[in-house]
């Protein structure tokens, strides 16, 4: 029972979903299937009088629409790049002390810049690469929180499964072309 809450402890201090939060990316993850864009805002945190006075919004709205391949493999490269090993590994010692602090200042400091890298490649969802303006917007403007949602939503809409499919299906259709053919009479 102590391990549970340790892990519940744990979860919300890294910020966690709530209930309200995990049906609204069920909900994402629907639209993902039925491949709509899901839409996402980031508010602007350091408003200037431009936004006071309405002359320029004061957030900004985005639409993830399904991950095509090419963005799909850039990400994949950021994922397979990152370093959570410290991360994983606190989460697995449920009965160590953990300075949730001092973890989560080492992980912004490493991985921070990789983690907008692959939201602006979602936001953008080209072969090109996600501008230096779009980039710095998120930099300033991204709280952790939705980073984590938005990360949430980019994974959902890069939904790898019909990629391994595909792959599984080849391979099997050259075991299918391998295969001598036998003919009744051998």
């Amino acid at each position: 029972m102590a391990k549970k809450n340790k892990k519940k402890e744990i979860k919300d201090k890294l910020g966690a979903p709530s209930d309200n939060e995990n049906n609204q990316i069920r909900q994402n993850a629907v639209n993902s299937i039925l491949e709509k864009g899901v839409d996402f805002k980031i508010t602007v945190q350091n408003k200037n009088i431009l936004h006071k006075l309405n002359l320029i919004p004061a957030e900004r709205k985005f639409i993830i629409y399904p991950i095509k391949m090419g963005t799909l493999l850039k990400i994949s490269k950021i994922l397979l790049d990152l370093d959570t090993d410290e991360l994983v590994g606190a989460m697995k010692n449920e009965d160590k002390e953990i300075n949730l602090l001092d973890l989560g200042a080492k992980n912004i400091i490493e991985n921070k810049d990789k983690m907008i890298k692959m939201i602006a490649y979602g936001i953008v969802n080209s072969e090109k690469e996600p501008s230096k303006r779009l980039i710095r917007f998120l930099n300033e403007n991204l709280t952790a929180k939705e980073g984590l949602k938005l990360m949430t939503v980019i994974v959902q809409q890069m939904d790898v499964s019909p990629f391994l499919a595909s792959l599984v299906s080849i391979k099997g259709m050259n075991l299918l072309q391998t295969k001598k053919k036998e003919t009744p009479g051998e």
